[in-house]
């Protein structure tokens, strides 16, 4: 064997047994990343399941002219999720955005793919339940529709209402245009609740079909109205406050403190001219409070207007409240018009109400005659008949406890000519002298001076310096 020969004999046994020991370390390599996955796969394995919670699907690309006729926002889709169970013990439905693309799509009937994200990229979305969702588009228009309203109960007995004015008369609906076009009215619905006077709502309209259903995936312009129900009694009856007639004073240091009468108002019987010249009130006989000191409970007998009857009776009770106070008072005053409508005027039913007042003597002793205010505020009344709680102003350190009758009637009636209303807060000057009587002996002279402001015609705050009591 030559030289030659035996260089390229080693040569090749050499380059054979590094082969042999690349072929070791390459499959060494191998058991070696084989044996590291199955470690790691038995630690953190890949699991396929659904995911629990059911996503929600929301809609873009939507053009301004157009409206889905299906509500969208209920529909849901699963998914079937492939992850390492690292990811899948952190995941929550937050971390998965379901979408339909309506990009670019114009009216008509749509099979619009359903599409899913996810926050973790070693998430796989495998499978959607619904991966298409078929959507109807249509386009946007409004018409108008008159508003009707639907009386749900009824007034008290011996009234009825009569027919509802509605402000505005008339709503815009918006929508699809295949659900606008079913609708043909918008419903306001009103409870009465045993009503007695004049019912006043703002309520919210339904837009209907022509079978009386809800028409959905509509709006409506505006979705709130005002609606006035007027209650009338019925002819020959007229329900009428009590007005318990009080005489004396307490013993010194006692004061009245309040009145209940059981029943408050009354029904009479009557012809309507009968019944026309009868104030919104009766009285009773009259009640002794002249050195009472403590509760006064009588059954009264009711002083009935001539040709008239009382509904239920004519006696009622009364329980008078006598307290230890400070001092006390009864005035004698005159409603005040207060809100009164352009073109209207109002008849009062009594020229007089009895206001029941508590505070310092020094102060009862000090009070003027403009000290005190009896409000009827007729804001908003329209022209009929109208029962009117009274509100009482006075002025700081006073306390109105009562005011009797706790009612009063008005009649409200358009004029031809009525006389301009002086401004709000302001009242023509009245020679009304509250006639102070302490109910206790005190020398103890006027020690401020006592201003009552009156508010403006919207209930606010009194000004400062003056006190609202009911």
């Amino acid at each position: 064997m030559d030289l030659e020969t035996f260089a390229h004999r080693i040569a090749r046994t050499r380059w054979r047994r590094f082969a042999e020991q690349l072929n070791t370390i390459a499959l060494s390599v191998l058991l070696g990343l084989i044996v590291w996955l199955i470690a790691i796969n038995q630690e953190n394995p890949i699991l396929q399941a659904k995911f629990d919670e059911r996503l929600p699907v929301t809609v873009r690309g939507l053009a301004d002219t157009l409206q889905p006729v299906q509500d969208l926002s209920r529909e849901t889709v699963q998914v079937t999720l492939q992850a390492p169970k690292s990811s899948w013990d952190n995941l929550d439905i937050s971390d998965f955005t379901a979408y339909i693309d309506l990009s670019g799509l114009g009216a008509g009937v749509h099979d619009v793919d359903v599409q899913v994200d996810v926050v973790d990229p070693k998430v796989t979305i495998i499978d959607i339940q619904r991966p298409e969702l078929r959507v109807q588009l249509d386009e946007v228009i409004s018409k108008t529709v008159p508003v009707r309203v639907d009386i749900m109960d009824s007034t008290a007995f011996g009234y009825d209402w009569q027919p509802p004015l509605m402000d505005p008369a008339t709503v815009l609906i918006s929508g699809p245009k295949t659900q606008v076009d079913q609708v043909s009215v918008a419903k306001a619905e009103v409870y009465l609740r045993n009503a007695k006077n004049q019912v006043e709502r703002s309520q919210p309209v339904i837009p209907q079909n022509s079978q009386g259903q809800p028409v959905a995936r509509v709006t409506a312009d505006p979705a709130v109205v005002r609606v006035v129900v007027p209650v009338e009694q019925w002819p020959g009856r007229k329900e009428v406050a009590v007005r318990v007639n009080l005489v004396g004073q307490p013993a010194a240091g006692y004061r009245l403190s309040s009145v209940r009468v059981n029943p408050s108002t009354v029904v009479l019987l009557g012809s309507t001219d009968v019944l026309a010249s009868v104030p919104g009130f009766v009285e009773t006989e009259p009640v002794t409070l002249t050195d009472a000191t403590g509760e006064i409970q009588r059954r009264l007998q009711l002083l009935i207007p001539e040709n008239a009857t009382v509904l239920e009776g004519n006696t009622v009770d009364m329980t008078a409240t006598i307290t230890p106070i400070e001092g006390g008072t009864t005035v004698r005053q005159e409603p005040v018009i207060q809100g009164l409508g352009p073109g209207l005027t109002a008849d009062v039913a009594l020229d007089r109400v009895d206001v029941i007042l508590s505070g310092p003597l020094p102060l009862l002793e000090s009070l003027g005659p403009d000290d005190i205010f009896v409000i009827l505020d007729l804001t908003g009344l329209l022209p009929g008949n109208h029962v009117v709680t009274p509100r009482v102003v006075v002025p700081t350190g006073i306390r109105a406890e009562a005011v009797l009758p706790e009612t009063v009637e008005v009649v409200i009636q358009p004029a031809a000519d009525v006389s301009p209303l002086l401004p709000s807060g302001q009242f023509p000057t009245r020679a009304v002298t509250p006639a102070v009587t302490p109910t206790g002996s005190s020398s103890v002279s006027p020690t401020e001076t006592l201003t009552a402001t009156v508010p403006p015609a919207t209930p606010e705050a009194p000004a400062t310096g003056a006190t609202d009591e009911p």
